[in-house]
């Protein structure tokens, strides 16, 4: 595509958006029950010049150019569902008569119809995915693309596909086949644009509107966490969580795991557990040896069988994990007798899944909880106040955290803790606390490490010893 039609004069791109107002079929939400069809309503076809639409006002009172004779036809408007399958729809491009060698094709949508608060027309272009088909032939990736705003290029913040080149025809279709990725939007949106297809001088020959239905669709299990809990016979259970744009009910009913879990004194999670089944664990048997249990990806048995680490784990008085992310297996910490923090680094290989141990500092013993948490640990020290320990800047200093900073008091008032992944869109740092009535309480995150206002999950949680 040529610099000239690159950078499309501002004369004409607020022809482009008057004109594809003016069309009522193309770009009224009625036309969502127009089934797909060889032709779509001929009113969905751009006036030819002289029509009423070539005389509509621009905005700010600029006038409108001439509307070139050609015309661009949608065929249908396509739902696009994050997460889901790709969809297809057609352009059919019907030039002036006489037209002869290259043409390009640009479909663009305007990014003001984009609800704002960081929705951005480049964020939606790096969750869309396009590939292109001219006249019928082999497809060809044909990337959605946006930038930020510029005087030079009125197009430049536009959410735009540049189409492959084609030779000039009476008519040429266009099959853009697209696919979503979850969370491209934060609602279900019909979006309004237009197809333009220009020859070699950046000259228009045919304009029409354009839409797209988009439809949230259902979260995909990698971005929902799971919380697992331990009930007194030792049976390990799993609650997936919900999409929690769509409920305020965070966990899914519970499935049973599989028993024995009793064997362990502390059970920890290696980075988050996810509804798909990602996450590694370590847990220590009341013999000091320490077993992992790698992630199988099948949530109806979400690990692997356990290999031994190795023993004398006794000598430590607490165990967590901290830097964990998805899909990787975060680091362990230890704290001993003396209160001194270990860290020992994840080496990504489940035989020997921990380089030797970094000596992180001592004082650890005024906390008598210390929690998985958003990437760093939460820790509550003997009158009930709760401070986060954020990760450090640089991943690979022996002080993982940065400063410690106080959350508040009052948390004696719980005796579990759990850091997951259930949160929007799996963000890693939502807390669960269940308090000695055997309520469970879920905390969002307010800010970077530090627990947001509580929602209450339910009551008879005391069920369990052990969550995570």
């Amino acid at each position: 595509m040529s610099n000239r039609r690159s950078r499309m004069p501002k004369s004409r791109v607020t022809a482009l958006a008057a004109l594809a107002v003016s069309l009522p079929l193309a770009l009224a939400a009625p036309a969502l029950a127009v089934p797909a069809g060889p032709r779509p309503p001929a009113s969905t076809a751009v006036p030819a010049t002289g029509s009423a639409a070539a005389a509509a006002p621009a905005p700010h009172g600029r006038a409108v150019p001439a509307i070139p004779t050609g015309s661009v036809v949608q065929n249908g408007v396509p739902e696009l569902t994050g997460a889901a399958s790709p969809v297809t729809t057609r352009f059919t491009a019907t030039l002036p008569a006489g037209t002869t060698g290259r043409v390009s094709a640009l479909l663009a949508f305007d990014p003001d119809q984009l609800p704002g608060a960081g929705v951005t027309s480049w964020r939606v272009a790096t969750r869309l995915h396009a590939s292109c088909s001219v006249n019928r032939g082999p497809y060809q990736a044909c990337d959605w693309t946006a930038d930020i705003p510029s005087d030079d290029d009125p197009l430049a913040s536009y959410l735009r596909v540049p189409l492959p080149a084609a030779d000039a025809g009476g008519t040429i279709t266009y099959d853009v086949r697209m696919s979503a990725d979850y969370g491209a939007l934060p609602e279900d949106q019909l979006l309004h644009g237009w197809m333009e297809v220009t020859d070699a001088d950046g000259n228009a020959l045919a304009v029409g509107g354009a839409q797209i239905q988009y439809r949230t669709g259902v979260m995909p299990a990698a971005y929902r966490g799971a919380l697992y809990a331990r009930d007194t016979a030792g049976v390990l259970w799993r609650y997936e969580g919900n999409d929690t744009y769509l409920t305020h009910v965070p966990l899914k009913p519970r499935a049973r795991v599989g028993g024995g879990w009793n064997a362990y004194t502390a059970i920890v999670p290696l980075g988050g557990q996810s509804a798909d089944a990602q996450g590694d664990l370590v847990a220590r048997d009341k013999a000091g040896v320490l077993w992992y249990y790698a992630h199988s990806g099948n949530p109806a048995q979400p690990f692997k069988p356990r290999v031994k680490v190795g023993g004398g784990w006794n000598a430590y008085t607490a165990l967590s994990a901290i830097s964990g992310e998805r899909y990787r297996a975060g680091d362990l910490v230890a704290r001993d007798r003396s209160g001194t923090l270990w860290r020992y680094r994840a080496t990504g290989n489940p035989a020997r899944p921990f380089a030797a141990r970094l000596k992180v500092g001592g004082g650890w013993n005024a906390y008598t909880s210390i929690t998985a948490y958003g990437g760093g640990v939460v820790a509550r020290d003997a009158a009930g106040v709760l401070w986060s320990y954020w990760p450090a800047i640089d991943p690979h200093a022996t002080d993982p955290f940065m400063p410690r900073l106080k959350v508040g008091g009052g948390w004696n008032a719980y005796t579990a803790f759990s850091g997951t992944m259930i949160g929007h869109y799996g963000s890693g740092d939502s807390l669960f606390a269940r308090d000695r009535s055997g309520r469970l309480w879920w905390y969002d995150e307010a800010m970077l490490g530090v627990p947001g206002a509580r929602t209450s999950v339910g009551a008879g949680w005391n069920i369990y010893t052990v969550l995570f």
